[in-house]
């Protein structure tokens, strides 16, 4: 329940702040599938220049080796200026981001339960993502892009021990740390 009341918390913040602050904001709506952010992730997002923050909320499906589960994000991504035109197309390859990734179910936790010695574990919902885009302005109000993402715990791994994934591993090893998916915006 810690969860949500964040998640109303940092939603009340970006309204004020968006309110008060910027009047040339452009909103839109994301949904996104794979790339570490479940099966279907819907965010809120707001744009002003080259810069977006985005809030939302996800959905994993109950699998074989884990329980069904809801995520909670707070992002930012950075548009880079380049760009290519394809056949009245945009395509923007170059734009990275990081975010807040909150897992909400019984196996994870913000605070250590008291049945564990403090540090014993670090909090396993929380996690930060970096990501890389690239994006595709379909129509004024549409955006296809494809996502790649990394998790910290992953990325931690990676520098510790790249004999391990150079030697498992496709792609420099990355392919052991990376996720990919698939996702469109909407600008209202």
């Amino acid at each position: 329940m810690a969860v949500v009341r964040v998640v109303v918390l940092l939603l009340s913040m970006f309204s004020a702040v968006k309110a008060v602050a910027f009047d040339d904001v452009e909103e839109y709506l994301d949904l996104q599938s794979g790339s570490l952010m479940g099966l279907a992730h819907a965010s809120y997002g707001a744009r002003l220049d080259a810069h977006n923050l985005m809030i939302g909320l996800g959905y994993v499906p109950e699998l074989s080796y884990h329980k069904e589960m809801l995520l909670y994000s707070l992002r930012y991504r950075y548009e880079n200026a380049t760009s290519w035109d394809i056949k009245g197309m945009r395509l923007t390859p170059f734009n990275f981001g990081v975010g807040v990734l909150i897992g909400d179910h019984s196996d994870l936790f913000l605070q250590l339960p008291e049945r564990y010695p403090d540090g014993y574990y670090t909090p396993s919902a929380f996690r930060i993502i970096f990501n890389y885009q690239a994006a595709l302005q379909v129509t004024p109000q549409l955006q296809a892009y494809f996502d790649m993402s990394v998790m910290d715990v992953g990325f931690i791994g990676y520098i510790r021990e790249p004999d391990f994934y150079n030697d498992n591993y496709d792609y420099l090893g990355l392919e052991g740390i990376m996720n990919w998916g698939f996702g469109a915006r909407y600008v209202f």
